[in-house]
């Protein structure tokens, strides 16, 4: 090697940790995935929380996206972040242990007719996951990812930061299913179905101060004969669909009937809506998206997606999130090749904007693309936003 080539090398290793750490914390969390294969090193400091610390104190806090997938029945859940693609082909057979986040799948980056985003998700590789194998409620606080499992009263949470998991106060009583909304930077945990719960009641937890507290809830009066009920956290209150509609209000703790609200508003699906800036957005009514006007009471189309591909026909494949202010979508879709026993989950990221001269809401596609080829058999669960 000439003493050219030495003297262009940055000896990356001996740099000081407090000098890494400001360098990374000025970088997107996209790139974290990759940076941490660079390295033992650059894992740990990728991992620590001090990165974060300097991250919030830098005011370089972002939204990141985390997706939670099956990938055959019966199988536990995988979770998997957003990363930028790797100048080069990962290794096909990753070391799982070897950090905390790892490639995962062959990814197809053939596009007929445009350059691929440069997007991809990458599995996170959680150092001790005690989450439940069946059905869960998931939610989104800060920079952790909150599961409640089916007919239990357990709590764990994913730290996001170090893709670490944790167990979280329990609470009282064990919620055969459980749904769980946040409003208000806390969770509200509701049992859903007609089930029998002694306490009729609402448990609420702060992430602040790690407690649970309990809200009465008209739970009796709500289902009525109906064999369930939808809800809706909106407006800053906590909206019921059922044989009688209610909302909620946090500020009161009060629970009141609501005879004007449209129940055109319950039938989109949690997971596959979002709201932002108190518009909802939603995939149910078509394979395109629609937003919500409250004021005509009245599901329209997003404006300007021409170019977004038509969205599976059934909402269980599609899955919407708040990300950052902009609508992040994905959706599954089958490989059509002979014999093939994959399928392609695309990712879209869209940003919204209310012109003030119309009555319309007009959406910009920032990038879409495939950013996972999956076996066939794979569920698409739930996408999260954590900040991080």
């Amino acid at each position: 090697m000439t003493s050219d080539e030495e003297s262009s090398r940055v000896n990356m290793p001996y740099l000081p940790d407090d000098l890494l750490l400001n360098c990374l914390a000025r970088v997107s969390r996209l790139y974290y995935p990759i940076l941490s294969l660079v390295s033992k090193r650059f894992r740990s400091l990728i991992a620590s929380h001090e990165l974060y610390q300097i991250r919030t104190l830098l005011r370089r806090t972002e939204s990141c996206l985390y997706v939670c997938l099956r990938l055959s029945s019966g199988s536990k859940q995988r979770w998997f972040t957003l990363s930028q693609r790797p100048t080069r082909v990962p290794n096909p057979n990753p070391n799982p242990s070897s950090g905390c986040f790892t490639p995962c799948f062959r990814l197809c980056t053939r596009m007929e007719d445009k350059k691929p985003s440069g997007n991809l998700l990458v599995s996170v590789q959680a150092t001790h996951n005690s989450s439940p194998l069946f059905w869960q409620a998931r939610a989104a606080i800060g920079s952790n990812i909150y599961t409640i499992g089916e007919s239990s009263s357990k709590v764990f949470f994913l730290d996001c930061r170090s893709n670490t998991w944790h167990e979280a106060p329990s609470m009282q009583i064990a919620r055969r299913y459980p749904v769980i909304r946040v409003l208000n930077g806390k969770l509200h945990v509701l049992e859903i179905g007609m089930v029998h719960d002694p306490s009729n009641s609402m448990e609420i937890f702060d992430p602040k101060t790690q407690v649970w507290e309990h809200v009465s809830c008209p739970r009796a009066e709500i289902l009525g004969q109906s064999s369930g009920f939808r809800i809706l956290a909106k407006d800053g209150k906590f909206y019921v669909f059922g044989d009688k509609n209610m909302v909620y209000k946090p500020e009161e703790n009060k629970w009141s009937v609501v005879q004007d609200l449209d129940m055109r508003l319950s039938w989109a699906p949690y997971t596959s809506s979002c709201v932002i800036e108190n518009v909802m957005y939603s995939s149910k009514m078509s394979r395109r998206l629609k937003w919500y006007d409250s004021e005509r009471k009245l599901w329209r189309g997003l404006k300007g997606l021409g170019k977004l591909p038509k969205l599976p026909n059934r909402y269980s494949r599609v899955r919407l999130v708040n990300y950052g202010g902009k609508i992040a979508v994905l959706w599954d879709k089958k490989v059509r090749a002979i014999g093939s026993d994959k399928k392609r989950i695309w990712c879209a990221v869209i940003a919204v904007e209310r012109r003030s001269n119309e009555q319309e809401i007009y959406g910009k596609i920032e990038w879409c693309d495939v950013v996972l080829t999956v076996p066939k058999s794979c569920k698409l669960l739930q996408i999260l936003a954590v900040t991080v």
